[in-house]
């Protein structure tokens, strides 16, 4: 478990400590990074991403469809506790958001690497790239939906750049059309910087945070986000069939603690920003240890089934 831990898990909080370390000292504007990742770095790196993608072979049906199940299963788990809490409107589309998308990108990523080498790396992208799919825009009509009308939240959807980069990716996918050399040269650049820099934001928003306000809700939000979400997705891969390094992949990624873009989005749409990011840090520093212990079952070290 504790080579487990070193190798796999602790490579990431380190790259997140620098971000620590760099809020800490310099203090540089958070908001401004946010934009810059949710409108410039995220659309390029979706877009590269989703081109290199073959969804014409056999594991994208069944991997969409856990996505898809594990997404929906976990909207209304939220929902269901949101309404037994008896939480308010704003609160509501907050702990949906901290529910529904687990880190398969900036940490799921680097995680399933380490963890399985490139056969894991490889199932992990085409996940996170399915999550691209649905993930950022839905998460933007959820957050923005909180506090404004149907019609407005669809056109703030709309307004979002990654889901240009991700219909355009797509287009170009299934047509088999190249991009130019001089553009996929351009985009990657603010694709490389996309990962590390929602790292290097996480980090921030680690030391920027003072202490956990409503501890009990919080609390909430990561057992549902960490406990449930891990059984959810243990139930999906066994009912679709999925076995192999897939199956494990598929359950590292539901293990996964709450994404960084939610805290853009709520950021951006006013979507109780700090409970979202106390989420964020709270399910991430927790998911040190359910992610390690999750990894461990996975290599049989545990007596789990």
């Amino acid at each position: 478990m504790l080579n487990l831990f070193v190798n796999v898990v602790l490579p990431v909080f380190i790259v997140a400590g620098f971000g620590f370390l760099l809020e800490r000292r310099l203090h540089p504007p958070v908001l401004a990074l946010n934009q810059t990742v949710l409108f410039v770095l995220m659309p390029a790196f979706v877009f590269t991403s989703l081109l290199s993608v073959d969804f014409r072979s056999e594991e994208p049906p069944r991997i969409t469809a856990f996505a898809l199940g594990l997404a929906i299963s976990m909207l209304i788990i939220a929902f269901i506790v949101s309404r037994l809490a008896r939480l308010d409107r704003v609160t509501t589309s907050a702990l949906m958001l901290t529910a529904a998308f687990p880190n398969l990108g900036n940490y799921g990523l680097p995680v399933v690497l380490l963890a399985f080498g490139q056969p894991g790396l490889i199932v992990g992208t085409l996940l996170f790239a399915v999550q691209q799919l649905y993930g950022l825009t839905l998460a933007v009509f959820i957050a923005s939906s909180s506090n404004t009308s149907l019609g407005r939240a669809l056109r703030e959807v709309f307004r979002q750049p990654i889901l240009y980069a991700v219909v355009a990716a797509l287009v170009l996918n299934f047509a088999g059309i190249a991009v130019p050399p001089f553009l996929q040269s351009a985009l990657a650049l603010p694709a490389q910087a996309a990962v590390p820099m929602m790292l290097l934001v996480l980090g921030m928003n680690i030391a920027g945070t003072t202490g956990i306000q409503e501890p009990r809700l919080v609390s909430l939000a990561v057992i549902t986000r960490l406990v449930v979400g891990t059984l959810v997705g243990w139930l999906l891969v066994t009912v679709l069939g999925v076995a192999g390094v897939t199956r494990d992949v598929l359950i590292v990624g539901a293990a996964m603690p709450t994404a960084v873009f939610t805290i853009l989005t709520a950021t951006q749409f006013g979507t109780r920003p700090r409970f979202v990011s106390d989420v964020v840090v709270a399910s991430t520093i927790a998911s040190m240890v359910t992610i390690t212990l999750v990894l461990t079952a996975l290599k049989g070290s545990l007596a789990i089934p």
